[in-house]
């Protein structure tokens, strides 16, 4: 069993070769918390980038409330408002996939792995679904990351002879998704400014 576990000569684990399914389970591990460190990576990337855009935006709005400016005030409004939705989004993925690292780190044995593959799997799936109309580029690299998983997790359950438990997974899946939903929407609310309301438009005589 510890042969199927520990690091394999045979097995190569580089960022351009995935290890094959089937081998040592710790190098396939690892590969796959690169795999997920460099979405993290790469959702902290789009965040800053959103979140500089808003500032602008807002700075934006404010000066057409200011003005007076009913129609620009509105468009800016709305983009705003979509803005922050689709960063909230991200941010919420970015979390989760953070935290399903920090648990695969955790992870020592088979038994381990196990437990936390299950809901990794369901998070992978929700984070995929959420995020794919938003950021359709990172579709191929989180499908890799799942089927990842999958083997990893059937393998680890034959050999350790685990049973699975789907529901069990999928409700740690869901609440480690519902915390990283709500610390995002802790941040949002100290980082980002409200959108103010606007001036009503005055109705014709």
């Amino acid at each position: 069993m510890t042969s199927r576990w520990v690091k394999s000569e045979s097995v190569v684990n580089d960022d351009s070769t995935l290890p094959k399914p089937g081998g040592p389970l710790r190098p396939r591990l690892e590969a796959v918390r690169k795999k997920i460190e460099g979405q993290v990576a790469r959702l902290a990337s789009l965040q800053a980038g959103m979140k500089e855009k808003d500032a602008e935006t807002f700075r934006k709005l404010l000066e057409s409330i200011k003005e007076n400016n009913v129609q620009y005030s509105t468009v800016l409004s709305s983009e705003l408002s979509t803005a922050r939705q689709v960063s909230r989004v991200v941010s919420t993925a970015k979390v989760a996939l953070e935290k399903m690292q920090a648990k695969l780190a955790s992870a020592s044995d088979f038994g381990d792995l196990v437990i936390v593959l299950s809901p990794a799997m369901s998070v992978v799936k929700n984070v995929r679904s959420s995020l794919v109309p938003y950021v359709p580029e990172m579709e191929a690299d989180l499908s890799i990351i799942a089927e990842l998983l999958s083997g990893i997790l059937v393998d680890a359950g034959q050999v350790g002879g685990y049973t699975i438990n789907f529901e069990t997974a999928n409700e740690e899946a869901a609440r480690l998704v519902e915390e990283a939903s709500a610390t995002v929407e802790q941040v949002m609310k100290e980082e980002f400014p409200g959108i103010p309301d606007l001036p009503l438009v005055p109705k014709a005589a």
